[in-house]
């Protein structure tokens, strides 16, 4: 127990900010964490208490009880393995304190159970928030109760435990038996592509349910023969023991719950005392092809023609040819689309989307200013999820110095960042203004010039000024305080929390101009002309402001940054 919790401590200690990043970040993190806190995770623990207590009510009027809370539940468990296997596997088996790791007299188990341990606290804050949502959102609907608060307070922490154990099983099988398979990019490679199957598979599993139609949803849920919740209760067997034991107040049902959560620690530490040494081992022997950095294979190929040429060349091929740079930063972009188009289809003609259109292809000015407000919001939060900006610094790690030391100025630099970043998200948001346009083509049943070629002209001239403007503000942010120690290009992303910043900032924002859009075209009805016209040109002020203070700003602070 001693050298699990010593292990433990010295995990999360390496992950604290540097007394270099200290002196950078200064009050930053207080203040954007603050943001963060308050645009981001508490509006998301809020709406899934909203949506549970709706379920939890619907599922009530049909005689049923914790069917709606399990369902989100099941949810938030299945979302944390598809992306934790990816997590866990580079914390088991390619962090940097392996090698010193090994060799030390320390049993496989308490490496193994104090790197899950580090896992659970580390990687599973947002989860705790929604998993608070839930539980508070079904005890609103349903009662409150001592026994049910206590079984909540328990289950916050623990739910995540059962999912995590789900990833280490599969993590240290896997890295057993695939001798051959070993470097991390091709790893990288594998875990991307199956995060992205699961991802569209699970997606295709819940819209199939009754096609997103609310009361066809209640209904089956609250039936005892619905097939996606009876699977996963087999899968996770611990959500309807937890809810049972709050929804019945039953100390019986809480220790069921407890015992099903130290069994699958249980399993999960055999295999590893048995597997994780063996496969780790291999991976110590077996480097990557990759011999060289992808920003020094960059620079080699970058034929020296033009200095702002060669340096945007080199931002493209670090973005494409590094795995979990092209996962995380671009092929996500590509994911939503795809998500929209699979609820599309399955609901056929009476999905979501069609009765919302069908003013607005009848060219109704307030229907056409709804959809263009939207445009100028999801613009803006894809391409600060993206993080290809708020990453621009970071992606350098310990090449910074390079930055400061050749022969280019850190404004050129920045620019060719910036330009890197406009050309991916907006190419993107051209694609995906087009496919809206072509999906409103199929729908419409007459030609509407303004609807279908001055509207889609405006909404590509704002998303790009709005991927103008995001771009410029990430990677400002990137350069206040940039995560330059990272073992990995995943940690260089994952402990990178400028994304998030940078996507709590743009929801603030969007948040406002859909308000004042609104309320000027509802309650005070200004002309739909006028507020496009409003938008552009505030969105336009807002780009080049970014613009400004990132290149005066963002410069000044790369300056300061001590290697």
């Amino acid at each position: 127990m001693s050298n699990f919790l010593t292990l433990l401590k010295t995990f999360i200690k390496t992950t604290e900010l540097t007394s270099a990043e200290k002196k950078r970040s200064k009050h930053f993190y207080k203040i954007m964490g603050t943001a963060v806190v308050l645009l981001i995770m508490i509006p998301a623990g809020l709406l899934v208490g909203i949506i549970t207590y709706a379920l939890t009510l619907g599922v009530m009027s049909y005689g049923g009880t914790t069917q709606g809370a399990n369902v989100i539940l099941h949810i938030i468990s299945i979302l944390s393995v598809i992306f934790g296997i990816n997590v866990i596997i580079n914390i088991f088996y390619f962090s940097n304190d392996i090698e010193n790791l090994i060799p030390l007299p320390l049993k496989p188990r308490e490496i193994v159970s104090a790197k899950f341990a580090y896992s659970l606290l580390s990687e599973n804050i947002m989860e705790f928030i929604l998993i608070l949502g839930a539980c508070a959102g079904f005890m609103c609907a349903h009662g409150f109760s001592a026994t049910g608060i206590v079984a909540s307070l328990i289950g916050i922490l623990t739910v995540p435990i059962i999912p995590l154990a789900y990833c280490g099983i599969i993590a240290v099988i896997f890295m057993y038996f695939t001798h051959s398979v070993k470097n991390r990019d091709f790893l990288n490679k594998i875990t991307g592509i199956g995060t992205a199957v699961l991802i569209v598979g699970s997606l295709v599993a819940l819209v199939s349910v009754s096609g997103f139609n609310p009361e066809a949803i209640v209904s089956s849920l609250a039936s005892a023969d619905n097939g996606f919740l009876n699977v996963m209760n087999i899968i996770f067997p611990h959500i309807p023991l937890m809810m049972d034991s709050i929804s019945s107040e039953s100390v019986y049902q809480l220790l069921l719950y407890l015992l099903a959560n130290v069994i699958f620690v249980a399993v999960f530490l055999f295999l590893a005392s048995k597997m994780y040494i063996k496969g780790v081992s291999d991976i110590n022997t077996t480097k990557s092809k990759r011999s060289k950095s992808i920003a020094g294979q960059a620079i080699e190929k970058s034929v020296q023609k033009d200095i702002f040429a060669s340096y945007l060349k080199k931002e493209f091929l670090v973005l494409f040819r590094t795995p979990p740079f092209f996962m995380d930063c671009i092929a996500i972009n590509l994911l939503w689309p795809v998500f929209m188009a699979v609820i599309m289809i399955l609901q056929g003609s009476t999905n979501f989307l069609s009765g919302v259109l069908t003013p607005y292809l009848a060219g109704d000015r307030k229907s056409i200013t709804i959809i263009t407000v939207s445009a100028v919001v999801i613009s803006a939060l894809v391409t600060a999820i993206n993080s290809i900006a708020s990453s621009s610094i970071s992606r350098e790690g310990k090449h910074f110095q390079f930055m400061r030391y050749i022969p280019v100025g850190l404004r050129t630099q920045i620019n060719a960042k910036a330009l890197a970043s406009i050309i991916i998200s907006g190419s993107v948001m051209v694609l995906y203004v087009i496919a809206f346009n072509v999906y409103c083509a199929i729908l419409a049943t007459t030609f509407n010039p303004f609807v279908f070629i001055v509207t889609p002209l405006i909404h590509i001239a704002l998303s790009l000024i709005c991927v103008v403007f995001v771009t410029y503000l990430g990677i400002f942010l990137d350069t206040i305080n940039p995560k330059l120690v990272w073992d990995d290009e995943i940690n260089a992303l994952r402990g990178n929390y400028n994304t998030v910043i940078n996507a709590a900032i743009i929801i603030a924002i969007t948040a406002a101009i859909c308000t004042i859009s609104l309320v000027l075209l509802w309650i005070f009805s200004v002309e739909p002309a006028i507020i496009n016209l409003g938008l552009v040109i505030v969105m336009c002020v807002l780009a080049v402001a970014a613009q400004k203070v990132c290149l005066k700003k963002g410069v000044a602070n790369l300056e300061q940054i001590e290697s």
